[in-house]
C-alpha cells in the first residue's frame, strides 16, 4: 500500500481479493515503510478528483498487474495513528484480469480468513480481518427458551443466541453452552450476549466470558451500549450493538464494533405498536455510519437484495429463520 504525508485524513481504497477458492491475497510492507514487515491488504490513497473504485482499480493495476472485473464494497474504517490518520474505503475484489504480481518486489500470499492472524496487520488492517468474518445473514435465537428444532439456517449464516430474560444470565449461559456444540457445524459461527455483570470496572469483558468455549462474538444489547466507554471485547472476537437510531450507532463507532443491528426497520407482529424507521431512513443512517450494519425487524429472505442495495451488510431476525411462524 502506498505511503504519503501525515498530519490529515488519508482516504484509502483497499482490495480484499478473493480467488476461485475464496482465499485472500495479502501483500507485506517493505522494511522502510511505515510499520515496514507486517502483512496487508493490497490499496492505496485517491488522487485528486477520483472516485474510491477509479482508485481501486488503477491502485491494484499498478501494485499487482490485475485489472478489476467485480468489486462490491465491504466496510469503511477509520483509524487514528500516532503519526497520521486514514479512511480505508475497502472493497471485495472476487472478479480480475491478470496473475497477482508483486510489481514492486513485495512479497504476496494467498491465506484462507482462518488463517489470517490480526498481529501480522497493521492495526487499521485488523478490523478489515474482523469484518471478513461477517456473513450476509444473522439469525437470532432465544435463550433459554427457545427449541432449535424448528430452526431453518441457510449456509454461511451466523447465529446470535439472545439473552432473553436479563436477569437470568447464569441460565443464559448454562442454556448456550448446550446450544453451541449443535450450532458449530451448521452455521458460521455463534454470537453470545454479553451481560453488564461480566465487564470489570476497566471497561473490559471478564476473561472467563471470552474464553467461553464455542463462541466467534460477542453482543452488546442497546441498554448496555450507553454504559460502554471503550471496545470491551478482544480482537479476535467479532463485538457487535444493537441499534435503533443515529445517536446509537455513533456510539457503535466510538466502540469499535463491528455490526450493528439497526431496528425496527419494518413492522413486525411482536412489536406492532413500535414505529418503524422505514428502508429511506436505514438507507440514510447506513450511510453515515463506519459500522456494517444489518437490517432487523420484519425481514423476509427477499429483503437482502433490498437491504444490500441501500448500504446495509445484511439481514437478521429471529421468526425469519424458523419454520415456526407462529411465533
Amino acid at each position: 500500500m502506498t505511503e504519503h504525508q501525515t498530519g490529515e485524513r488519508i482516504h484509502v481504497a483497499v482490495g480484499v481479493i478473493l480467488d476461485a477458492h475464496g482465499r485472500v491475497l495479502v501483500a507485506r510492507r517493505a522494511e522502510q515503510q511505515h510499520l515496514g514487515g507486517l502483512w496487508e491488504f493490497p490499496g492505496g490513497k485517491l488522487e485528486p478528483g477520483e472516485s474510491v473504485q477509479q482508485a481501486l482499480h488503477r491502485e491494484l493495476k499498478e501494485e499487482l498487474a490485475i485489472e478489476v472485473q467485480q468489486a462490491q464494497p465491504l466496510c469503511r474504517i477509520e483509524h487514528n495513528y500516532p503519526e497520521k490518520s486514514v479512511l480505508l474505503d475497502v472493497w471485495i475484489v472476487d472478479s480480475f484480469r491478470g496473475e497477482p504480481t508483486g510489481v514492486e518486489q513485495q512479497p504476496l500470499r494467498w491465506l484462507a480468513t482462518a488463517q489470517l492472524d490480526p498481529t501480522h496487520f497493521p492495526p487499521a488492517n485488523r478490523l478489515i480481518i474482523r469484518r471478513l468474518q461477517l456473513r450476509d445473514r444473522i439469525a437470532i435465537i432465544n435463550q433459554p427458551d427457545a427449541s432449535m428444532t424448528s430452526l431453518q439456517l441457510p449456509p454461511d449464516t451466523l447465529v446470535r443466541l439472545r439473552c432473553q430474560h436479563k436477569d437470568q444470565y447464569r441460565d443464559y449461559l448454562d442454556a448456550i453452552r448446550t446450544a453451541i456444540p449443535a450450532l458449530t457445524g451448521s452455521s458460521a459461527g455463534v454470537i453470545a450476549d454479553l451481560s453488564a455483570a461480566h465487564v470489570t470496572a476497566d471497561g473490559r469483558v471478564r476473561e472467563d466470558l471470552a474464553d467461553f468455549p464455542g463462541i466467534k462474538g460477542l453482543h452488546a444489547h442497546s441498554g448496555l451500549l450507553h454504559e460502554l466507554t471503550i471496545r470491551p471485547v478482544p480482537d479476535h472476537l467479532l463485538f457487535g450493538v444493537s441499534c435503533h437510531n443515529r445517536e446509537e450507532l455513533r456510539q457503535a463507532q466510538a466502540l469499535d464494533a463491528d455490526y450493528a443491528l439497526l431496528s425496527p426497520v419494518q413492522t413486525t407482529a411482536s412489536h406492532a405498536d413500535h414505529p418503524s424507521l422505514g428502508w429511506e431512513l436505514f438507507a440514510t443512517l447506513t450511510a453515515a455510519s463506519t459500522v456494517p450494519v444489518y437490517a432487523l425487524g420484519g425481514m423476509t429472505a427477499s429483503d437482502l437484495a433490498l437491504a444490500r442495495a441501500r448500504g446495509g451488510r445484511g439481514i437478521a431476525g429471529i421468526s425469519l429463520f424458523s419454520s415456526d411462524k407462529t411465533r
